[in-house]
């Protein structure tokens, strides 16, 4: 079974989320990027609680987005969802 990983590591997530934050931006989303943008640079007690947060905005965002901006959304909420579930967290 051939399993998918957008990205390779928590720090390419993370940084995969601030390159989502600054297209969102440019897209005028500016709601939706200030929010990622709140949850990624706030204080958390764990990472698998940021990333929890983090899951839980991306599946919240419904907008009429650009092709391009959709895929970033959905590998970064799949890599998500997929790394609490590694941690047993999901």
């Amino acid at each position: 079974m051939f399993m998918r990983r957008p990205f390779k590591s928590v720090e390419e997530f993370y940084k995969a989320v601030e390159r989502l934050i600054q297209e969102l931006k440019a897209n005028g989303s500016t709601a939706d990027a200030a929010r990622l943008d709140g949850l990624l640079h706030g204080i958390w007690t764990t990472g698998s609680e940021l990333i929890g947060e983090l899951m839980l905005s991306l599946a919240g965002m419904k907008g009429s987005f650009p092709i391009e901006i959709r895929k970033q959304i959905k590998d970064c909420h799949y890599f998500a969802k997929h790394h609490r579930r590694i941690l047993g967290l999901s």
